[in-house]
């Protein structure tokens, strides 16, 4: 038949399978429990007291059949009688779920009556799908196939049970009945990874999950259905619950039954879980998470948040989230070394990143864009106590910085001076001049640029002989490299004026004010040569 088309599996809640010595239990007091599960050959007969005890609890609780009899795929001992007599059980009960197992249990001559493993080869995998395909058609409705426990695998199978399961389920429309246990054991058995398993099938293929208990033994971990779920398999079932979201889930217990107060309990416990998660779901979105998460990165004193937010050992959970908080670290020392390089080589390596951890504290990253980040870093170095002893320290910042955002400023478009020049004198003094965007005039009471010019490559620039001397610069990008021109202070203020929108001749006026030996035609000169006037310029009417 071709795939069903899949709908979404009834949430039943929390259920126990119903057994014999708890007959009793529910008839008379009809115990709290959302569901209940049976396995569909205890009913294959249409009278008897089993049957009895099914039709009365059926109209009080929804009903899920269980089938562990039909071996679907046995290769030459499936019997189309044993699912005719499953069709009449489902007619009669009308069950909200219908599962069988993934599984083989006979062959020509003999029923093996156990739950044997397959091949996980392709023949395997199209004999299940034909299979598969005739029990829903037979039944007119979709059933779910569960993973099972094994204590072998074959040599020759071809994928893992999990994409097996899942292969069945596309290709035919069933759903999957994932039991969590069994995941546990077969980990425990071949060294399988379950998590692994868990999140390679499909989310929307679940529709219930069983938890059981399992035993450990010398020569394998057997799934007996007769003991509390254990550990490992609870945390299991919350990772799949926040996978595949609140299932219907089933305690089966078959062996060594207890009394039923141990089965409510335990389906007790499986509730508690979904209700914590809802709990966490709703105090913690996923903005908060997040928010969460980087406050971590950012106090080192937020380690007890961490039992409540990660999962495992806390110990190894805090070496962890050391990776990440010193990838943070190491970005913010790598971004700012970029744009600072003459004042990491003032403090020493040591030091500059001791600077930089504080600087992203104080400062965090506002963009994707890395290169703005250290936009504040004069402003920081101005008010850090461990720094205050060099006072020029800020300026050095402020100097780079601006080489650094000249680096990576739009191409320039330099003004044609062959215009300039024709024009008459009386003209000349009132053109305005606009800067580069990428210019930056600069100045400090400290002797920044002969200091920053005397760690370049060229050498030709020796260090100050004093710190404390006023200096002033032009940050240019006349190709594709920041540098820095020297300026003399008439220099600067004819600049400042030019920038200020002032004319021509107002900027000459102040620049011969303070000197009047002012050398304007050299520094035009150097000014063309690099391109530092944009052809956006005005003419005074």
């Amino acid at each position: 038949m071709p795939p069903l088309s899949r709908s979404s599996f009834p949430k039943l809640g929390f259920g126990v399978g119903l057994r014999a010595c708890h007959y009793r239990d529910f008839l008379e007091q009809r115990p709290a429990v959302d569901w209940l599960e049976v396995h569909t050959e205890n009913y294959l007969n249409q009278g008897g007291w089993d049957v009895h005890v099914l039709e009365r609890l059926r109209h009080d609780y929804p009903i899920s059949l269980h089938g562990v009899g039909l071996g679907i795929g046995s290769a030459k001992g499936f019997s189309n009688e044993h699912l005719q007599r499953v069709r009449d059980v489902i007619k009669r009960v009308d069950p909200m779920l219908v599962s069988e197992h993934l599984c083989w249990g006979a062959v020509n001559d003999r029923h093996l009556n156990d739950l044997l493993p397959l091949p996980l080869t392709k023949e395997a995998l199209d004999l299940v799908c034909l299979r598969v395909d005739r029990i829903q058609d037979a039944l007119g409705r979709q059933i779910l196939l569960e993973n099972v426990s094994t204590y072998l695998r074959y040599r020759d199978d071809a994928m893992s049970e999990s994409e097996f399961l899942t292969a069945v389920a596309e290709q035919t429309g069933c759903g999957v009945l994932l039991d969590i246990n069994n995941l546990y054991v077969n980990q425990c058995n071949h060294q399988e990874d379950a998590l692994a398993a868990l999140h390679m099938i499909p989310v929307n293929l679940v529709g219930e999950i069983h938890l059981a208990g399992h035993l450990k033994t010398p020569d394998a971990v057997i799934d007996h259905h007769g003991a509390k779920v254990d550990e490992a398999v609870w945390t299991l079932y919350e990772v799949a619950l926040r996978r595949f979201g609140e299932v219907s889930t089933l305690i089966e217990w078959d062996t060594d039954i207890p009394e039923l107060a141990v089965l409510l309990s335990e389906a007790h416990h499986a509730r508690s879980i979904v209700q914590r998660q809802r709990t966490e779901a709703a105090a913690l979105c996923l903005a908060e998470k997040q928010q969460q998460f980087s406050n971590l990165l950012f106090d080192s004193h937020n380690e007890h948040y961490f039992a409540s937010f990660f999962k495992g050992d806390m110990a190894l959970t805090e070496q962890r989230f050391a990776l990440y908080r010193g990838n943070l670290s190491a970005t913010w020392e790598k971004t700012l070394s970029a744009a600072y390089p003459v004042l990491k080589t003032l403090v020493g390596e040591e030091f500059f990143n001791a600077l930089t951890k504080e600087y992203g504290k104080l400062y965090p990253s506002e963009f994707g864009d890395l290169n703005l980040f250290g936009d504040h870093f004069a402003d920081f170095l101005a008010d850090f106590p461990h720094v205050a002893q060099y006072p020029y320290f800020p300026d050095m910042a402020r100097l780079e910085w601006s080489l650094h955002r000249a680096h990576y400023a739009p191409d320039p478009t330099p003004l044609d001076f062959s215009e300039l020049m024709c024009l008459p004198p009386d003209q000349l003094d009132e053109v305005q001049l606009v800067l580069q965007p990428l210019c930056t005039i600069f100045a400090s009471e400290w002797a920044i640029v002969d200091l920053w010019l005397a760690h370049q490559t060229t050498g030709e620039i020796h260090f100050p002989s004093s710190i404390r001397s006023p200096n002033y610069g032009l940050v240019i990008r006349p190709q594709w490299r920041s540098d820095v021109l020297p300026l003399s202070a008439p220099a600067h203020e004819a600049l400042s004026k030019l920038q200020q929108g002032n004319t021509l001749g107002t900027a000459l006026d102040a620049a011969f004010a303070l000197d009047e030996a002012f050398d304007f035609g050299a520094y035009l000169q150097q000014w063309m040569q690099h391109g530092v006037f944009s052809d956006r310029r005005n003419h005074t009417q």
